[in-house]
């Protein structure tokens, strides 16, 4: 089935990941009447609970390198999530006829380079748009790492990022893979995003009559966890201990831990991470690409000492980077306490957990101090 009308302008947002991607499709997906209202298609998808465009990476991505939470699927269910996509978007847009459309999926990142990326760029061409933007987001480095290897935490012992920070890398695949299209790049920094956040900056650049509706939704929208020093060291020995031939999968008893240590970090006002210094240093003075994002793509960081970089000066990569503990400070007698509260607590009961907690316990000294309960000794649940 082919779209009935041309639509002026079809804006592609693909993140990356870690630049406030998540609150930006919420709040679009939340606000779609108020941009139906406006001629603005920010599509339903086909994913129960879904609220982006992710199916569309089963366009151009083979199964097995599709993004782990794809992966989930069946190869078969994989590419019937693509197919059944892609017709409805068509659909909608015949139905709604609308004058800008809006995609965001921050997998559709992974087509600077992809070799089947033409496919997906064949697709975007076929909606009949006048106008194709590509969107992107840059984040300072540091931050973007950090935040990007709590996520991998999630479902995987390694501490190293989902996505490697190449900026660079993603505007210039881009612009050579799809040259009719435009390339927009922005900053990711409070200081430079219009209201100081994603969602005010995209309103304004794109939709600014719906800009007030979009502010006043993502008041309301939830914000991702962001772990505590502590609760990513407990994450990233649960995946070692228990699921070490599981890299890079999603697990319901990783999911149950991260309920429980959600709670404790809550009940403890949320202590955030900070990266060593050596690492911060690293990561942000390392090579020179923040220098040429700045000088080619006029992407700039509040509090960024670019004179160092046009000296070339450049920072050291620090020795130790496999433990936690080797990026971030932590404060070892909260750690003892949270593994503590997880022995005594049914956050999941069973004897395997026990051992677990054990092992944990042991390898930071201090079996003396972690006492578990005679239920979890006993248990057979």
């Amino acid at each position: 089935m082919g779209v009935q009308k041309s639509v002026g302008n079809l804006i592609v947002h693909v993140g990356p990941p870690k630049t406030g991607t998540t609150a930006l499709q919420r709040t679009l997906f939340a606000s779609r009447n108020t941009l139906i209202e406006n001629a603005v298609l920010y599509p339903e998808p086909r994913r129960k609970n879904a609220y982006n465009h992710g199916d569309l990476c089963a366009t151009f991505i083979p199964y097995q390198d599709a993004p782990r939470m794809m992966r989930k699927r069946t190869e078969a269910e994989y590419t019937q999530l693509g197919e059944e996509f892609s017709q409805s978007l068509r659909s909608q847009i015949n139905e709604l006829q609308p004058e800008t459309i809006i995609l965001s999926s921050e997998w559709l990142a992974l087509a600077y380079n992809a070799p089947n990326a033409q496919k997906l760029f064949s697709f975007l061409d076929s909606l009949g748009a006048e106008q194709v933007e590509i969107l992107l987001y840059a984040r300072r480095p540091s931050a973007f790492f950090l935040s990007a290897s709590q996520q991998r935490l999630r479902a995987a012992a390694q501490f190293a990022p989902i996505f490697e920070w190449n900026v660079n890398g993603l505007i210039k695949g881009f612009q050579e893979r799809c040259p009719s299209y435009t390339v927009t790049a922005r900053s990711f920094d409070r200081q430079s995003l219009v209201g100081g956040s994603i969602v005010s900056d995209f309103a304004e650049r794109y939709i600014p009559q719906c800009r007030n509706t979009l502010e006043t939704q993502s008041i309301t929208q939830k914000d991702n966890h962001s772990f505590s020093p502590e609760a990513m060291v407990v994450l990233q020995e649960f995946r070692r201990l228990k699921l070490p031939d599981q890299e890079d999968i999603f697990t319901k008893s990783t999911q149950r831990l991260i309920g429980k240590l959600e709670q404790i970090d809550s009940a403890d006002n949320n202590p955030r991470p900070k990266l060593k210094p050596g690492w911060k240093d690293y990561l942000d003075y390392g090579d020179d690409r923040p220098l040429e994002l700045r000088d080619q793509h006029g992407i700039i960081f509040s509090d960024f000492d670019y004179g160092r970089l046009e000296k070339g000066d450049f920072a050291p990569r620090p020795e130790n980077d496999v433990d936690v503990a080797d990026y971030v400070d932590v404060d070892h007698e909260r750690l003892t306490e949270t593994v503590d509260t997880l022995a005594r607590t049914f956050w999941s009961p069973s004897r395997r957990n026990a051992v677990w907690i054990q092992k944990l316990a042991s390898k930071l000294n201090s079996e003396e101090q972690v006492r578990l309960p005679l239920w979890r000794k006993v248990s057979g649940w």
